[in-house]
């Protein structure tokens, strides 16, 4: 929520960054809901893709946990 100043994020400002994924491919995915996160519209359909800053702090630190398992399998002494 530092980095973005709010608790609804569009999904533009994220997509790339924490998808992988352009701008137009994120909001398709979004409509038929296949991100990993939550997607939703912030008032009408005209109305700019959000995320939760929360479900996003969520998905990053769940892809953290992840790494660190396997960083920690490849490591183990």
């Amino acid at each position: 929520m530092a980095e973005f100043g709010t608790a609804e994020i569009p999904l533009e400002e994220v997509c790339e960054k924490f998808f992988g994924l352009k701008p137009d491919m994120a909001k398709k995915r979004a409509a038929r809901q296949q991100l990993p996160v939550t997607a939703y519209r912030g008032g009408t359909q005209k109305s700019p893709w959000l995320v939760s800053a929360q479900d996003l702090a969520n998905y990053i630190d769940e892809q953290r946990t992840k790494a660190r398992r396997e960083w920690d399998q490849v490591n183990a002494a």
